[in-house]
């Protein structure tokens, strides 16, 4: 069962949807530039959902402020940064346990820069989908942020699967990203995989 939902972060309210699975393992899917039209009704935002849900996990996605029904304007990653922090904390009131952050191109650089928040939340490693270090900054990532798995197009522009293997290798608990073959940004027609590789991923967590 999918319901939408409202949550507060700080001064603004966020729209959301959560669909119910195992309610003390929970996901939260962080979505792709909000000025280049991205919002939680996107293609690769949906593969991680259905990737939690193949694994048993309770999904929420959201917009970011600016978004849809999200109030606020839009907070050049930092604001969004409170958001998904404030979307963890709201799944772990719900009775979650256990927490993953899911992000996709803005969302993957979000949520690597709101790891030391996350990490207070007791949120697991992230997973990061086209990490866009070609687009964005990664300089001054901390080496302490835990990212348990990264996925990237092999033809991938603004999110190079070379630049991401270098972000990975300046970790503390460094990481190689999984690079699908023919792949570019948007990861149309990759979905399924996408799905598979992330319910993978998160039932070796809980083995």
């Amino acid at each position: 069962m999918t319901n939408r939902i409202t949550i507060p972060a700080e001064d603004v309210t966020l729209e959301a949807l959560l669909t119910q699975g195992d309610p003390v393992l929970a996901g939260v899917v962080a979505h792709p530039h909000p000025l280049y039209g991205g919002s939680m009704h996107n293609n690769v935002v949906d593969a991680a959902s259905q990737g939690l849900a193949k694994a048993g996990w309770t999904s929420l996605k959201f917009n970011f402020r600016g978004v849809g029904r999200s109030t606020g304007t839009h907070g050049d990653g930092i604001g969004e940064q409170v958001d998904l922090a404030a979307c963890a904390a709201y799944v772990q009131k719900q009775g979650a346990e256990r927490v993953v952050v899911i992000g996709y191109s803005f969302g993957a650089h979000v949520a690597a820069f709101a790891w030391e928040r996350l990490a207070a939340l007791g949120v697991e490693p992230l997973i990061l989908v086209a990490p866009p270090a070609a687009f964005m900054d990664f300089n001054g990532l901390s080496a302490k942020t835990r990212i348990g798995l990264m996925i990237c197009g092999q033809h991938d522009q603004i999110a190079p699967p070379e630049m991401a293997t270098d972000i990975g290798q300046h970790l503390e608990v460094p990481v190689s990203p999984r690079i699908l073959a023919g792949a570019d940004h948007f990861l149309n027609g990759y979905e399924g995989q996408i799905a598979d590789i992330i319910a993978e991923h998160l039932n070796s967590l809980t083995r």
